[in-house]
């Protein structure tokens, strides 16, 4: 029983640096989101500038 008792906390350790780790780079979608967020802004923004322009002549 006792030659468990380090495997047991072992394993919680590296689920616990493992979970730590996923919560480090969680947050990578939600810059890639934005990115292409912002990107298809822009485009949209030039786009209805192309536009106006060609309605007014």
């Amino acid at each position: 029983m006792e030659d468990r008792a380090p495997v047991v906390s072992s394993v919680s350790q590296q689920s616990h640096s493992q979970s730590s780790a996923n919560r480090r780079f969680a947050g990578r979608g939600a810059w890639v989101l934005t990115a292409y967020g912002i990107s298809g802004l822009a485009l949209f923004g030039l786009l209805a500038y192309f536009f106006s322009d060609f309605i007014a002549r």
